[in-house]
């Protein structure tokens, strides 16, 4: 009697592992749409027609020395602005500062300050967010760098359906639009797409971001393509 009962749970366990692998080639099969390659193009397409869009930055997994972004939000705006607030950790301390980039120039207000300053990007840990809209530098061009790309996933998010192309990214191309511990090693890329406007809607990026052998994951949320967005330099102190 228990003999049977043990052949019956590994027949049961094996039946359903067979269903479950039957459902995910049944799932992989039903997208009929354009190649990973074409869905990729087609987003920096749609990407590099629009004149802004809202960023949200998070990270997981963070870790090492020094300065180190781990989260943002803000807008960009043709041809190289950007405001917004970006939280960094020092000494593992996070720090929110707002920050102002155009015409070049990069402006922060640091905590307990009113009046904004010029400073690099480096000296926090970042590339220039006044980039991120440049079609030969910003977000963008992850989309055309993608190596061995892939169809994966249909996601949704708040409402949308999604189509997600999984990739690899060179980690020197992360380390000059954002930061990137050891780009000599590359990043795994997922990147979430509307079918219908081609736009790029989300973005995370692993690998070792602030630490040579550890992985952590940087995931951007992209949205209000297209919304009314003016910046300006901050008023001087």
């Amino acid at each position: 009697m228990g003999s049977r009962r043990r052949e019956g749970s590994i027949i049961n366990r094996r039946g359903l592992a067979a269903v479950a692998g039957l459902a995910a080639l049944i799932a992989g099969c039903g997208y009929t749409g354009p190649s990973a390659t074409t869905l990729l193009q087609r987003a920096k397409t749609a990407f590099d027609q629009t004149s802004s869009f809202h960023i949200q930055l998070t990270s997981t997994d963070t870790t090492g020395t020094g300065t180190e972004l781990t989260a943002a939000e803000g807008d960009a705006v043709r041809p190289d602005g950007f405001t917004g607030t970006l939280t960094v950790e020092e000494a593992g301390f996070p720090l929110q500062i707002k920050v102002i980039s155009t015409g070049g120039k990069f402006y922060v207000q640091l905590p307990f300050s009113d009046d904004f300053e010029t400073a690099s990007p480096s000296k926090y840990g970042f590339g220039d967010p006044g980039r991120l809209l440049d079609p030969n530098t910003g977000i963008s061009t992850l989309l055309t760098s993608a190596q061995k790309p892939s169809i994966g996933s249909s996601v949704r998010l708040n409402g949308e359906s999604l189509q997600q192309v999984d990739a690899t990214l060179p980690g020197n191309l992360l380390a000059s639009l954002l930061v990137d511990a050891n780009p000599s090693q590359p990043v795994a890329a997922v990147f979430s797409i509307d079918l219908d406007s081609y736009q790029v809607r989300e973005v995370d990026l692993t690998g070792p971001i602030f630490e040579a052998g550890h992985q952590s994951t940087f995931h951007l949320v992209l949205d209000n393509y297209g919304e009314n967005v003016s910046v300006s330099p901050p008023p001087a102190p």
